[in-house]
């Protein structure tokens, strides 16, 4: 348990954007936004040709699960995450401790993410960025127990399918490149849109009481805590816990929790997304800060920019977001310098 909340709190910690970042789906019924829209939920071959080639496909051998001792804890399956070291200035040299800009993988394939999220790509020469692309354990090439219908055949094979897995396995992964391409003191900006890893989950942690009651054009659906948990034993042998992700995570008053224990969050939201109406949308702290525009859509922010078509509130929104992500970049640089200044500074003491 204590591993798990550190490795939270570490990403929790490392500069972060956040966009759209509502959990896509509550009930069986709810449509699941995606910030590729779902387009290669089904085939993920439809997007991977236009791939570019300064795009490199690696594996981690990642441990099944983070959190027990049981030989079986100890089984591996291979994760997907992908590298664009084209604008990387490198863990050396005139640029050393270039940032590392991280895209967590959303419900899908891997694939088309690589494709529409043009944050990255768009600002990685700004910044001389090395970009890295996780997929979410469970989909695409990420598949434990070998097999997409051996991984999802029953309750035992899906405990292991959750967000606290995941946020573990992205630490192992950044950890690991991080100490591969000497990168130990490079600044982490983490992106990414709605929520990576639900479906199956919503049976699980991600419990979500929205109903439809009569005000509405839709037939009224009250939400009904006893049938859900029926419907979830039916379809895939699992209980759902309704309070577990308040209980690990906290959020029982977001706006003091963020105060007290978050920094460097962007919470981007577009208000014609209807999410938006569950996120964060005003400032919580200098650093914790809310962007939303009126007009904006579902993760619109983080896919590429078109300077043709794209209307000035989406330039400027954007535009607001690097500048925020700039300035948390160069305090880290000038509190990294002060740091190696005073260990200079002792270590000469000690001669």
């Amino acid at each position: 348990m204590h591993s798990s909340i550190a490795s939270y709190q570490w990403l929790l910690h490392i500069f972060t954007v956040i966009s759209s970042l509502q959990v896509s789906a509550a009930r069986f019924n709810i449509p699941r936004l995606s910030p590729t829209r779902g387009t290669i939920l089904q085939n993920p071959e439809i997007l991977s040709a236009t791939i570019s080639k300064d795009f490199q496909t690696f594996y981690y051998n990642q441990t099944l699960d983070h959190f027990n001792y049981r030989p079986e804890s100890y089984s591996t399956f291979q994760q997907r995450y992908v590298i664009n070291f084209k604008y990387w200035g490198g863990g050396a040299g005139a640029d050393a401790n270039a940032p590392i800009f991280v895209y967590l993988g959303a419900e899908e394939p891997l694939d088309g993410d690589i494709s529409v999220i043009g944050f990255l790509t768009d600002n990685a020469a700004r910044f001389n960025a090395l970009l890295v692309y996780i997929e979410h354990r469970y989909y695409g090439k990420s598949i434990p127990f070998g097999s997409r219908k051996e991984a999802l055949k029953n309750a035992s094979t899906l405990g292991y399918f959750n967000s606290a897995q995941a946020i573990t396995d992205y630490a192992e992964i950044l950890l690991y490149i991080k100490e591969k391409y000497n990168a130990r003191h490079s600044p982490v900006i983490v992106i990414g849109g709605s929520y990576g890893g639900n479906q199956e989950q919503t049976c699980s942690e991600m419990v979500m009481p929205i109903g439809i009651d009569n005000t509405t054009m839709f037939p009224p659906d009250p939400f009904d805590l006893s049938n859900y948990i029926d419907d979830c034993k039916k379809l895939y042998g699992v209980s759902p816990r309704p309070h577990w992700v308040t209980t690990y995570y906290g959020g029982y008053d977001i706006k003091l929790i963020l105060q007290r224990f978050a920094s460097n969050i962007i919470f981007s939201n577009g208000l014609r997304d209807p999410y938006s109406s569950g996120g964060v949308l005003e400032d919580i702290s200098e650093s914790v800060v809310a962007i939303h525009t009126v007009n904006g859509s579902h993760c619109l922010d983080i896919l590429g920019a078109n300077q043709d078509s794209d209307p000035d509130w989406l330039v400027m929104q954007r535009k607001a977001e690097v500048e925020i992500i700039e300035g948390w970049i160069s305090k880290y640089y000038a509190d990294l310098k002060e740091s190696n200044n005073r260990s200079c500074t002792q270590n000469k003491r000690k001669d």
